[in-house]
Order: structure tokens, then sequence, then C-alpha cells
């Protein structure tokens, strides 16, 4: 089986061509990719597979075997693998993940953009009872669902302790503790942990916990659409909104809100083959 590795912001995956079905057993081809030495920080395993809805069938899987979700940095990587390997050379591929369809096109400043349906769900300002340390605390989430789920936590939000900086808090630790949430069970959900660096520039960094990786991971695509998309609501972050990821890299949130309802999203950044 021919693989390559891809990363989107820092968002990693192993790429597998499924295109003729033969690859059954997906979950167990992931847990074996990903107990091999080169993949052990890898993020999560993409099959490329047919479709009868669209162009392809992005097949994605977290790295501990878990399927049926959807990534937005994902979607960018499968575009360009792709591209790369001479499979479609269209500038706009039309992708079916977790039963619906998104668009990728490949932008003249050489990114690639994905387009999102309107958000599934949103919940604005309600209290999580957390323990943070030695504190308990009424903690000020939100929630969004733009294909998967995602908590949203303002870093000057939480009281105890107070924090100032990003890198200030143990992700692993705090944000297990909110993915396991019991008000959020049984799905859970992802955790993204936000600082505002300007509302009028459009500027906000984030740092996410993904569940299925059960870690931090350096990107998440769906965590900055939500994370974007809760700032904009929240603290008049004005779009597009520039998310800065751990990795470094910038992802590129934009939206319209048309007769109060957010519409018209896409998700903005690169995609390169790591080998």
């Amino acid at each position: 089986m021919e693989t390559q590795r891809y990363s989107g912001a820092g968002n990693t995956f192993v790429m597998v061509n499924n295109l003729d079905g033969k690859i059954i057993n997906r979950g167990d081809t992931v847990l074996d990719l990903m107990s091999r030495k080169e993949n052990n920080n890898f993020d999560g395993v993409i099959f490329l597979e047919d479709s009868s809805i669209a162009d392809f069938h992005m097949n994605y899987f977290n790295r501990d075997g878990t399927g049926n979700a959807l990534c937005g940095n994902g979607l960018r990587c499968t575009a360009r693998y792709i591209r790369d390997n001479g499979i479609s050379d269209k500038k706009i591929i039309l992708f079916e993940a977790v039963k619906k369809i998104y668009n990728t096109d490949f932008t003249d400043d050489g990114q690639i953009s994905v387009g999102f349906p309107p958000p599934a769900k949103l919940k604005l300002k309600f209290k999580l009872k957390v323990h943070f340390i030695e504190w308990w605390q009424l903690l000020t989430a939100s929630y969004a669902d733009v294909g998967s789920p995602h908590l949203i936590v303002f870093i000057d939000d939480i009281e105890k302790p107070a924090v100032k900086s990003l890198e200030e808090i143990p992700l692993d630790d705090w944000g297990r503790n909110l993915r396991m949430h019991k008000d959020l069970m049984p799905e859970g959900a992802n955790v993204n942990f936000v600082k505002v660096v300007s509302a009028q520039r459009g500027e906000i960094v984030i740092r996410s916990f993904e569940r299925g990786v059960e870690a931090e991971t350096l990107a998440c695509g769906t965590g900055a659409l939500s994370s974007a998309i809760i700032s904009y609501a929240l603290r008049g972050v004005k779009t597009p909104v520039k998310v800065l990821t751990k990795s470094g890299e910038y992802l590129t949130v934009n939206f319209d809100v048309i007769e109060n309802q957010i519409r018209n999203i896409s998700l903005s950044g690169n995609a390169v083959r790591l080998d």
C-alpha cells in the first residue's frame, strides 16, 4: 500500500489512494499506519475514494481509528494530493465528506480555499463546571458545529488561574478535561482556547485539542472556523478572520452574515507534501 504524507498548516495526514475500493477495514489500516515510527506525530489518515455525489470522497479517520469525521485542513490536503498525483487537474474539486459536499478551489496566491455550509448548531456563552489546577469554577464557553463539534473558550474568561497567554495553558490536561465533560457527552467535542489579538484587524490566536487524536494538534481547520465565528459573534472580530495556529501558520476564515445568519463560509490556507 503506497502512502504519502501531507500537512495543512501543521495538521498532518497520511494519504491513501483507495479509489479502487480494495481497502475495506479502514479502522485497522489506520491503527497499523499510526503505529509506524515515521507516522508517530501524525494526526490521522485520509482515504481518497470514489463518490456517487461528488468528484471524490474524502474519508478521514482520526489516529485512534475512529471515522465519520470532518477535517477542514484534510480537505485542502486531499485537493493538493489529487493535483500532485495527476488524478485531476480541475481548479474546483467537489468532495463528499460526512455525507455532505464541500468545494475546494485553488486560488491565485497558491493557497486552497474550502467552502462550508452554515453551522449546524451554535450555542453562545453557557457555563460548564470545570476543575483547573486545584480550583473548581463555572467556566464561560461556547459551542459550534461546522461539521465537527467544537467548544470555544476565550482565555480571558478563565478566572482560576487567571491566564494572560495561550502558552500558559497546560493544553493536553485542560483540553482533555473539557473534551470529556459530562455536559457534552456522549459525543464530546474538540476544544479550542482563543485569544483575540485585534477585533478591528480581525486577528485571533488559537490552540486546539482534538478528539480522536486526544492531544493538541498544530492546527485544526474546523476549530479555526468555529473560533472565528464565535469571535465574530461575541467579540466583534471583523472578517476575514486571520487565525494563527500553534504551527505558526495562519488560516483565513471568511463568511457573510445575511439576515442574521452565517452564510458563504470559507477556510483558506496552504497544503504541502512532506515526503
